[in-house]
């Protein structure tokens, strides 16, 4: 059954010239939405959501719309109504008759089995890669069957986006073959509070270590960096929230830290939304990254970010003014620079406002809808104005 977040524009105030885009969104619940509300202002836009995915991200209607778009919801599971909610969600896409489609590449049957049926019919495709190159250790692992995913989906688009010039390097190399155009197009900000709630602030000298808990993330590295801050007397609070593999393997140790809290369970949106507003710094001590949620929701909360220089965040980092860039791997460089953050109100208030300005800049929703729309125009044969 269908649920419409937003109403469609009337047909009166629709022009005839307006584009019609196509969000299929399985994943990225909150990204696609805050996607569709930037797009909605140029463009007619459904955007077409999993309900488990929707469920669990940001408080959909919690984001401020300022031009009204369409959004049909769907349970998108091989089990249950996936029956019925997987087939209905391509004719959700049909139906709106696109110019274009936005996809987002993730290894799955869904998003392959659709662009596989919709090739035929000629609609341009846009495919935004998050990771071009599978992660060294966990996280967007590969398989032969989710390489052919993959390669089927790459193969039909016309353009692919990536989050940055690192990324588009990474997905040439990856993908030499690639006859279409490749563009950079940022990772917006997510889980900005509310336009009614207004940003609160941190707690004292509190880290927050954030995300899915995979190897590469480089859980290893912080709680290394969190021991020498202990041992040098530097006062701070860490708190590592999350789930996955590595908060088993180093469970048993940082429950022996008296400065590391763990929180390794489901984490509501609303908790999720606390947990960032109330840190002093964000550490991402990534031993490989392409995009990064956790370095957008930090900024989306004007929280400053302490992470390794490597993949695309320094595209998005830079040293000195939004936060801090330290080698990959390298502890003790990660606990200098938390120790410079945590000990120097001047240089957390100007990182603070670095933020703050990155968000409102190039991780800005509308921005990246506007830059979008010359791609989306060129596909559909329309004059670039």
């Amino acid at each position: 059954m269908d649920a419409l977040m937003n109403s469609p524009a009337p047909r009166s105030l629709r022009s005839s010239k307006r584009l019609r885009v196509a969000i299929y969104a399985p994943h990225f619940a909150e990204y696609s939405y805050r996607l569709a509300s930037g797009l909605a202002h140029h463009c007619d836009v459904r955007l077409v959501l999993n309900r488990k995915d929707a469920n669990q991200q940001w408080e959909l209607a919690d984001i401020a719309v300022a031009a009204p778009f369409e959004t049909r919801i769907r349970d998108l599971s091989l089990r249950r109504g996936g029956a019925i909610g997987i087939p209905a969600s391509f004719l959700d896409i049909i139906s709106f008759r696109p110019d274009v489609i936005h996809c987002h590449e993730v290894p799955e049957i869904y998003t392959s089995k659709l662009i596989q049926l919709l090739r035929p019919l000629g609609i341009p495709l846009v495919l935004t890669v998050h990771d071009a190159i599978p992660h060294s250790e966990g996280g967007s692992g590969t398989s032969p069957r989710e390489d052919a995913w993959r390669e089927r989906m790459r193969a039909a688009a016309s353009v692919v986006t990536t989050h940055g010039e690192s990324c588009i390097a990474d997905f040439c190399r990856a993908s030499p073959d690639f006859k279409g155009q490749t563009v950079s197009s940022m990772h917006g900000v997510l889980m900005v509070p509310p336009a009614t709630g207004a940003i609160t602030a941190p707690d004292t000298a509190r880290i927050l270590f954030f995300g899915r808990m995979w190897a590469y993330k480089g859980l290893d590295v912080f709680v290394d960096a969190i021991d020498m801050l202990a041992r040098r007397g530097v006062p701070h609070e860490a708190i590592v929230a999350g789930r996955g593999p590595e908060m088993t393997r180093l469970g048993a140790r940082m429950e022996a830290m008296p400065t590391v809290k763990t929180i390794n369970a489901y984490i509501s949106p609303a908790d999720t939304g606390r947990l960032f507003q109330s840190a002093t710094v964000v550490a991402l001590p990534y031993k490989d990254a392409t995009q990064s949620g956790v370095l957008a929701s930090a900024y989306g909360n004007s929280r400053p970010v302490v992470a390794s220089a490597t993949g695309g965040i320094p595209d998005v980092v830079t040293d000195g003014v939004n936060g801090l860039l330290v080698p990959p791997g390298d502890a003790a460089a990660l606990a200098d620079a938390l120790e410079r953050v945590l000990t120097s109100k001047p240089l957390a208030a100007t990182l603070t406002d670095g933020a703050r300005q990155t968000a409102a800049g190039i991780l800005n929703w509308d921005r990246i809808a506007e830059q979008l729309l010359g791609s989306y125009q060129k596909l559909a044969g329309r004059t670039v104005s």
